[in-house]
C-alpha cells in the first residue's frame, strides 16, 4: 500500500522562523544498497550541501560485510567521511558524517566492517557531539550492543546523564530501531526510553523503509528509512501517527535556527513531503519563596500573590536572560516557565513581590533536564547575603519596599502611612500583610524594616 499525506498535514503546524540559517543537516536512514535509489537519494542530499550528514542505520546492506561496505557508503558519501581510506575519492579533511548502528550492520563479525571504517567519538557504537546550538545523542538500538538496549542499560544511564549534563538549546537522539511505527517493523518496546524527561526534543530512527511522523504528549518521533533500499507498507496508523509517506524514496533535511531547527522531508523528485519545527523545551523552576508579612507563622499558611523572577547571568554586569510570572499557593510554591534559559548553565535568581525586596540566591543555579527546584524558606542561606528574616521556622523576604527601589525607608514609610490614615481597602502595594487592607499591622513591617536598614543585596 502506497500513501502520502505529508504536506497537507502540515498546514497546522506553526509558522517557521525567518531567522537566518544557522547550519543546515541532512537525515539518511536504510540508504546503504549500492544502486539506482542511493544515487539519487544522495545527489538530493548533496544539492543541499549540508555542513553534515546523520544516519539512522543499515548503513552496509545486506550482511555488514567489509567487501560491501565502501561501495555501499564511500561511493555515495566518501566527500563528507574523515579520515576516508576507501576507492572513491580522497574523503574530508573534517568528519561529516556520523552514522548510526542498524541491524544488517551487525550481521557479519559484530559489525567490524563498520566500526573499521567509521572513526567516531566515544565507543563508536554510541556517543554524542555538538554542532551550533544542538548537542546530537547517537545509541546503538540493536540487541547485539554490548552496553544494553533497554532504559536500565548501561547506555541508557549514559544518555541520561549526558542529556542532564547538556548545555544546548536542542538536544537530538537518533537511533535505528523506532519506538513507534506504522510500518511492517511496527514498534520496539525496548527502545522506548522516557527521552522527553531526560531532556531530548525529539528522536529520530530508521528501521522501517517509509517515512513517518508521530506526536506523542507533544514529542515528535521520526521514522525515516526512504534512503535507498526498498520501500515497505504500511499496517494500521499507531497512535499519534500524524504524517506518514511511503511512495519514493527521499531523505530529510534539518534547519538550524537560533530559536527553532525546522525539518522538511523530500523526495527525490524533489517534492516536500513533510515540514515541522521543534522549539526549545520550556525550563520549569519550581521556587517556594514567602514574602514576610503574608506568611502566618502559627498556622504556616502564605496569602497567595504573584512572584516574579528574573534569571540573571552570574558573571558582571549580570545580564537578565529570561523572567517570568507566577501566583504562589498557601504554601509559597510556585511554578514558573522559562523560554530562553538552557540546561547546564548557573543563573542567579532574582525574586521580586509587590511589596517586598528583590531577593537573589545565593549563588547560580541551574537547569537539569528542564528542571530546577529551589526554597528560599530553608535556610537564611539561600539568599544571597543571608538577605532574609526569620518567622516562625521558615526564612521569609523583607516586605516593605512599597515603591520597588531595593530600599525599605521613609519614603515607604509615608506611602504606607498615608493609606493607614485614609483606610485604604483593596489590592494595595500598601498592604504588606496580604488581607486587603492597610493598617497598623503593615505600618509596623514597614517600620522595623525601614529601623534594619533592610534593602536589596546582590553580587
Amino acid at each position: 500500500m502506497k500513501i502520502f499525506i505529508g504536506i497537507l498535514l502540515s498546514v497546522s503546524i506553526s509558522f517557521i522562523s525567518k531567522a537566518q540559517i544557522a547550519y543546515k543537516f541532512a537525515i539518511i536512514g536504510d540508504y546503504g544498497k549500492a544502486g539506482i535509489n542511493e544515487l539519487n537519494v544522495s545527489n538530493l542530499v548533496k544539492s543541499w550541501n549540508p555542513e553534515f550528514i546523520i544516519t539512522l542505520g543499515d548503513n552496509n546492506y545486506e550482511l555488514g560485510e567489509q567487501s560491501t561496505i565502501d561501495s555501499n557508503i564511500g561511493k555515495y558519501y566518501s566527500d563528507f567521511i574523515y579520515p576516508y581510506t576507501g576507492g572513491f575519492g580522497a574523503g574530508d579533511s573534517v568528519n561529516r558524517f556520523f552514522p548510526s548502528m542498524g541491524n544488517h550492520d551487525w550481521y557479519t563479525d559484530a559489525a567490524s566492517a563498520y566500526l573499521n571504517y567509521f572513526q567516531l567519538p566515544g565507543n563508536e557504537r554510541y556517543y554524542d557531539f555538538v554542532k551550533g546550538n544542538i548537542h546530537f545523542f547517537v545509541l546503538d538500538s540493536d540487541p547485539n550492543e554490548p552496553h544494553g538496549v533497554d532504559s536500565n542499560s548501561v547506555q541508557a544511564l549514559w544518555l541520561k546523564n549526558s542529556l542532564a549534563a547538556s548545555s544546548q538549546k536542542f538536544n537530538l537522539v537518533y537511533f535505528h530501531h523506532p519506538p513507534f511505527s506504522s510500518g511492517a517493523h511496527g514498534n520496539n518496546p525496548y527502545m522506548n526510553w522516557p527521552f522527553s524527561k531526560w531532556g531530548a526534543d525529539a528522536v529520530l530512527a530508521g528501521h522501517d523503509h517509509t517515512y513517518e511522523r508521530i506526536i506523542l504528549n507533544g514529542f515528535p518521533y521520526v521514522v525515516n528509512g526512504l534512503g535507498g533500499k526498498s520501500i515497505y507498507s504500511f499496517n494500521t496508523p499507531v497512535t499519534g501517527s500524524v504524517v506518514r509517506y511511503n511512495n519514493n524514496y527521499g531523505a530529510m533535511i534539518g534547519n538550524a535556527y537560533n530559536d527553532s531547527v525546522v525539518f522538511k522531508f523530500y523526495t527525490v523528485t524533489p517534492t516536500l513531503r513533510d515540514n515541522f519545527k521543534i522549539l526549545p523545551a520550556k525550563k520549569k523552576l519550581f521556587l517556594t519563596i514567602l514574602p514576610e508579612g503574608f506568611y502566618n507563622a502559627g498556622s504556616g499558611i502564605s496569602v497567595t500573590d504573584t512572584i516574579k523572577v528574573f534569571l540573571r547571568k552570574t558573571v558582571s554586569p549580570y545580564e537578565v536572560i529570561d523572567s517570568a510570572s507566577g501566583y504562589s499557593n498557601s504554601a509559597g510554591n510556585v511554578s514558573l516557565e522559562f523560554v530562553n534559559a538552557l540546561n547546564s548553565t548557573a543563573y542567579y535568581l532574582a525574586v521580586k513581590h509587590r511589596n517586598s525586596v528583590e531577593t537573589w540566591s545565593a549563588s547560580g543555579n541551574s537547569f537539569s533536564g528542564n528542571k530546577m527546584n529551589y526554597s528560599f524558606t530553608v535556610s537564611v542561606t539561600q539568599a544571597y547575603g543571608n538577605n532574609m528574616k526569620l518567622k516562625g521556622a521558615k526564612f521569609c523576604i523583607y516586605g516593605g519596599d512599597i515603591n520597588q527601589d531595593g530600599f525599605i525607608d521613609d519614603s515607604d514609610l509615608s506611602s504606607v502611612d498615608n493609606d493607614v490614615f485614609i483606610s485604604a481597602a483593596g489590592y494595595l502595594n500598601t498592604d504588606l500583610t496580604g488581607d486587603n487592607f492597610t493598617d497598623i499591622d503593615d505600618l509596623s513591617i514597614a517600620d522595623n524594616n525601614s529601623f534594619l536598614s533592610a534593602g536589596i543585596i546582590r553580587p
